[in-house]
């Protein structure tokens, strides 16, 4: 059985504008967007979707039934600060806007093509929070992004 491993084969940008989020260009995903993949620390990308229980038991049940709800996501990245530029802190104060996308499983130097799976995701980022120091530490910092109701596309295609 052939296994994937990760290293090296993620790629993470933000674009502050994608047309059509199941099918983003690659012009949105290169030329468009800002690369972070270098910026996140190596356990800093978390999404992790929930997916709500709707009750549709009734009165006669004898059991609990239950269908998929709602989707909420977490999602949370750590950043290291990059000195002077920064540019992860000053890209994502309180309340921006935009897109985030997300490539994995192929190697991080093969360039954006058309056909390849992506996830992407409209969101509006939270208040940063500097990561408290620590012995042999980097100077990090954490932010929450939140979809708002334009959506995600988790199983987009780049067009």
């Amino acid at each position: 059985m052939a296994v994937v491993t990760m290293d090296g084969r993620t790629i993470v940008g933000f674009a502050t504008s994608i047309a059509t989020i199941g099918s983003p260009t690659v012009t949105e995903l290169t030329t468009g967007s800002t690369r972070l993949e270098t910026l996140i620390t190596p356990d800093g990308l978390v999404i992790t979707p929930a997916t709500g229980t709707v009750d549709v038991s009734n009165l006669g049940s004898v059991q609990n039934a239950g269908r998929a709800g709602r989707i909420t996501w977490t999602i949370k990245l750590t950043f290291h600060h990059d000195g002077v530029v920064d540019t992860a802190w000053n890209l994502f104060p309180y309340r921006t806007d935009g897109y985030l996308w997300v490539r994995k499983g192929i190697d991080k130097a093969t360039a954006i093509a058309s056909t390849q799976k992506v996830q992407v995701w409209n969101i509006e980022t939270g208040e940063p929070d500097d990561v408290d120091p620590k012995p042999d530490g980097t100077w990090d910092f954490m932010s929450d992004f939140f979809v708002t109701e334009l959506g995600f596309a988790s199983r987009a295609v780049v067009a």
